[in-house]
């Protein structure tokens, strides 16, 4: 878990050996193989994850058809975190795209470490503002950008994902048909 540690203390949060204890004391390492559902739709997301190794996405299916609506790649949270806050089933699937490893930690271990440590409510807000700006900044290119602009971009950012992921995957994310992706990918060859 030391990779963990750095990753707090690489977002400015001052971590004592006392607090380190406390937190990861309360979290587990867990793997799971390519294709493992992590999370099944309509189940409550107990768990925060934080990933060591692998990538995972989200989906949910609308008629007929699967819509990947966020990848999860190394030293990135990894949860459901609407299902999470709310206690409330969850709206997407996890699936593991490679084998992983993850670190854990359940929902009620997370509120005794805000109320017990220091730096838990740091760790906390951390936790938020990831998957908020990575909510946030998929919106606004949505909003902003091409689908031929997102796919050079994701590209550019996540290159490895093109070996690991099947297109219609990526297409979805993407917002567009895989017929639409392979135009593009077609265009830019």
């Amino acid at each position: 878990m030391e990779f963990m540690k750095q990753f707090l203390r690489e977002n400015n949060i001052p971590i004592s050996d006392e607090n380190w204890e406390i937190y990861s004391a309360k979290n587990f390492r867990k793997e799971y193989k390519k294709n493992d559902v992590i999370l099944e739709k309509g189940e409550v997301e107990n768990y925060l994850s934080f990933v060591e190794e692998g990538t995972a996405r989200l989906f949910f299916m609308k008629d007929g058809r699967e819509l990947t609506t966020r990848f999860v790649f190394r030293h990135y949270y990894l949860t459901s975190y609407d299902s999470f806050l709310q206690r409330s089933p969850s709206r997407c699937t996890v699936e593991a795209l490679t084998d992983m490893v993850v670190w854990q930690i359940h929902y009620d271990d997370l509120q005794e470490v805000y109320r017990t440590s220091s730096v838990g409510n740091l760790i906390g807000r951390i936790t938020v503002e990831q998957i908020y700006l990575a909510k946030s900044n998929k919106e606004f290119s949505y909003l902003s950008e091409s689908a031929e602009e997102r796919y050079l971009k994701l590209m550019k950012e996540h290159p490895e994902l093109f070996q690991l992921v099947a297109l219609k995957h990526i297409a979805t994310y993407l917002g567009i048909t895989p017929q639409a992706l392979s135009r593009i990918r077609r265009r830019i060859s």
